[in-house]
């Protein structure tokens, strides 16, 4: 996003400020088509196991695993229907992927309200994206160290709490100068306590989930976020003109409050081993007592 801000400085024309973006974009995403080894599920999907097998080839020449895929059968695990059936025969599963898909949905919903409000947030919106930028940067450092000392389910917790926190200090309507106001310094704050909670819930998702359903849960809590992502500019750029400023930031406290709960009713997954399939996952379950 800061480099967006910097486009926009120099690029005055919008068609010109997409084309810029869109280059930029390009080149440093163009390796993922030349060099990004395709999944091995995906091939399976299709039963062309003969590219499956070339696919886990290539990711093991990336490692020091020694496969033996000559004489080993490759099979998909996790079939459609199959996988519908275990979300009825196991509810910890189906419980589980309805609070990621929670998770999801606000996080989304607070990161792109953000960064579609700059604009209406900072004085100058330049120094708005800007800052914005510098704040996700402080998270993608800070984060993954912070979900390792404190574990995934913590570490969500306190994120979504100091979120929480920080909306609810941006409610009263206090000038400090220049242009800057007491919401516009707390919403910095917030984008890198919401970054962390975007970083943290792709790392817990594909540890929650197990193996047999995890494209499902990912694909799942896309979605999720998509719809999030649409409502999070709304609440950011419409709804706090027309309502008591108290509402649109009452509401996100109260969202962030939710997620910190759905983050509670998870469980600890970075001292565990991965499961693989769904009664892994009930297994886990099985004794499990909810501790702060």
């Amino acid at each position: 996003f800061s480099s967006v801000a910097v486009v926009g400085y120099f690029v005055f024309s919008w068609n010109y400020m997409y084309l810029t973006v869109s280059i930029v974009i390009l080149l440093t995403r163009i390796h993922i088509f030349i060099f990004i080894i395709e999944s091995p599920r995906f091939y399976l999907v299709k039963n062309d196991v003969k590219a499956a097998k070339q696919s886990f080839e290539a990711l093991e020449a990336l490692t020091t695993a020694d496969l033996d895929l000559n004489n080993t059968e490759i099979v998909d695990a996790g079939k459609t229907k199959e996988r519908d059936q275990s979300l009825k025969k196991y509810p910890s599963v189906l419980k589980e992927t309805l609070l990621v898909m929670v998770l999801w949905f606000f996080i989304a919903m607070f990161f792109y309200g953000f960064n579609f409000g700059w604009d209406k947030i900072a004085p100058n919106k330049f120094w708005g994206y800007i800052m914005g930028g510098v704040g996700e940067l402080i998270a993608t450092f800070l984060a993954v160290p912070l979900i390792h000392r404190m574990g995934r389910r913590r570490a969500m917790m306190m994120l979504h709490t100091a979120a929480a926190v920080i909306f609810l200090i941006a409610i009263p309507e206090v000038e400090i100068g220049n242009g800057w106001t007491l919401e516009s310094v707390c919403c910095l704050f917030g984008i890198t306590f919401v970054s962390g909670c975007f970083t943290g819930i792709y790392l817990w998702t594909g540890e929650v989930a197990p193996t047999s359903h995890r494209g499902f849960a990912y694909g799942v809590g896309s979605g999720a976020a998509r719809f999030g992502s649409f409502i999070g500019p709304y609440i950011f750029n419409n709804l706090a003109p027309v309502t008591h400023r108290a509402v649109p930031f009452g509401g996100l406290a109260v969202a962030s409050l939710l997620c910190a709960l759905a983050a509670f009713l998870l469980v600890e997954t970075g001292d565990k081993e991965i499961a693989c399939v769904a009664a892994d996952v009930e297994a886990r379950r099985k004794g499990y007592r909810y501790r702060v």
